[in-house]
């Protein structure tokens, strides 16, 4: 099929299958699968071979960019050990005893190919799961999972990389694989990181010479996860740790002062394509795996396993993946809490078995999962590689179970959850915006004592209407705190539907004044957009 009517197709799926989840009470990842799967089917009839490298270089840089960029550094400090000991020792412990365990289930996928089929199952999907909860998940577990599923994702393809080189290669050693991990992680870390920061530097010698421009810098940034990954893999590290890196120094850099309308573009077109390249990921699985399935079912008669023998190894794989996770989570959290006691602080306030299971379900696989498998070579030496199709149809079956899982399990073991830090999470975001406006005013107050002589009438003017629009802000705040919040949240709202419709009302106005040759095409664009972000900020 046409290059071009592919990616049209599958953007148009991306989309569709977005509308459908509101209509149909199912993951959006499965309904993608699905939707890529009838797309395979007559009489569409889609056809898609990728070569598993440049699937690797598309898809794995931007999405692990994007999650080093949005995890919360804060969260990600305060739970560092939770967040290290998940995603390093957990995937340790998941790439031995899965690898072994797939390795004696299925004899025909040789022992280094079930490590790499391990490795790649250990990465879990943060997004999923904050999807299925709704964000109703406590704040400190959905930043905790987040924290995991970035630095598993990164932890996972290095060892599933390193497997699969134990495949072509035919080697393997403990002792120099482990070494060779050390090294590769860290350089690519380094690479990434040194980028990033050059990058950073450079815009702000361009924006102190007036050279800034919000445009580019939006180019620049979409071009550096692929060159993080591209210049840590010519140099035989990491490029998977390197685009991780990239985007966690990338979201520092950010934070600095710079432009409002490079901030709203970047912030939108990376969420634009993350929303895109999962789904294009679940659908491109969804359109390989007719004929995974059709291939493995030939293929069943000359290994002697069956399409239900399959499933039931899928099911086993899974449970075995949940298992192990319980187990590891509730040591953990065991073993902190016995800790804390013992100097004397506060332990763990939720149930420790409820927490378990609740962080248990939540280990959904996704779309780094789907990603890595889909890079594993086609041959080797002219030879197809060994169990390729069957470690594809598991890594599927596995994702799609991990989803139904966290599906029924999250929002069952939420019932028995009492939640009362989204309210915290409120008060400190009150006193965050009271701080500011409050500051607000002072250099207001400040900056009218200071020019006082020059235009006096008028300055005063100005700046008292400003400095009263925000104590208004500061009253109905006051409101909020003493438990008013009813009386001001009304207000509030009234006050921003109000806004919103006087925004509409110039908007038509706009386009009236188009219609009748007012005002050219340019000058309704330059003045849509203004109208555009006075729309955002309210909303």
């Amino acid at each position: 099929m046409d290059i071009l009517n592919l990616i049209f197709l599958l953007t148009l799926a991306v989309g569709a299958s977005r509308i459908l989840a509101n209509l149909i009470p199912l993951p959006l990842p499965i309904l993608q699968i699905l939707l890529g799967s009838l797309l395979a089917l007559p009489p569409f009839g889609m056809e898609v071979e990728l070569d598993p490298e440049i699937f690797m270089m598309l898809f794995i840089p931007p999405l692990l960019f994007y999650d080093g960029w949005k995890i919360p550094k804060k969260e990600f400090t305060e739970h560092g050990g939770q967040i290290a000991a998940m995603s390093l020792l957990l995937v340790l412990i998941t790439v031995v005893a899965v690898g072994y365990f797939i390795h004696w289930l299925i004899p025909s996928i040789p022992l280094a190919a079930s490590f790499a089929l391990a490795a790649i199952l250990s990465p879990t999907d943060a997004l999923s799961v904050i999807a299925i909860a709704q964000g109703r998940l406590p704040r400190h577990m959905s930043h905790q999972l987040e924290g995991e599923a970035m630095m598993n994702d990164a932890t996972g393809l290095v060892s599933f990389k390193i497997a699969i080189a134990a495949v072509i290669t035919g080697s393997f050693s403990l002792l120099s694989v482990s070494g060779e991990f050390v090294v590769v992680a860290l350089g690519g870390l380094v690479i990434g990181g040194g980028l990033s920061w050059t990058v950073g530097k450079i815009k702000q010698w361009m924006t102190a010479r007036n050279l800034y421009d919000p445009a580019t810098y939006v180019v620049t940034i979409l071009l550096l996860p692929f060159a993080a990954f591209f210049l840590a893999e010519h140099a035989g590290m990491s490029g998977i740790l390197s685009a991780v890196a990239a985007g966690m120094v990338q979201s520092r850099v950010d934070m600095l002062p710079v432009k409002t309308s490079t901030r709203i573009l970047s912030r939108s077109l990376w969420e634009m394509l993350d929303f895109s390249f999962n789904g294009v990921v679940f659908l491109l699985l969804g359109l390989q795996f007719p004929r995974i399935i059709e291939r493995v079912w030939e293929a069943s008669g000359t290994q002697g396993h069956d399409m239900p023998t399959l499933m039931l190894y899928a099911v086993v794989i899974m449970a075995v993946l949940l298992a192990i996770r319980f187990a590891f989570i509730y040591a953990y959290h065991w073993t902190e809490t016995r800790l804390l006691k013992l100097r004397g602080k506060g332990g763990q306030s939720q149930p420790l078995l409820l927490i378990t299971a609740l962080s248990s379900v939540a280990g959904v696989r996704g779309a780094i999962t789907l990603a890595g498998i889909l890079s594993v070579p086609l041959f080797i030496d002219g030879v197809p590689f060994p169990g390729r199709d069957l470690m594809i149809f598991l890594s599927a079956a596995v994702i799609i179970l991990s989803l139904l899982v966290g599906a029924l399990g999250i929002p069952y073991f939420m019932k028995f959850l009492s939640l009362n830090d989204l309210e915290e999470h409120e008060q400190e975001l009150l006193k965050a915006r009271q701080a500011a406006t409050q500051a607000a005013v002072m250099w207001l107050e400040e900056w009218a004592s200071q020019h006082a002589e020059d235009d006096a009438e008028m300055k005063h003017s100005v700046t008292a209407r400003i400095i009263e629009s925000y104590r208004q802000e500061l009253q109905a705040m006051a409101l909020e705190r003493d438990n008013q919040a009813e009386h001001a949240s009304k207000r509030y709202a009234l006050e921003t539907d109000l806004r919103l419709q006087a925004i509409q009302v110039q908007r038509k106005e706009l386009y009236r004044l188009r219609k009748r040759r007012h005002i050219d095409e340019q000058m309704l664009q330059t003045l849509i957009r203004e109208l555009d972000y006075d729309e955002a900020a309210l909303q």
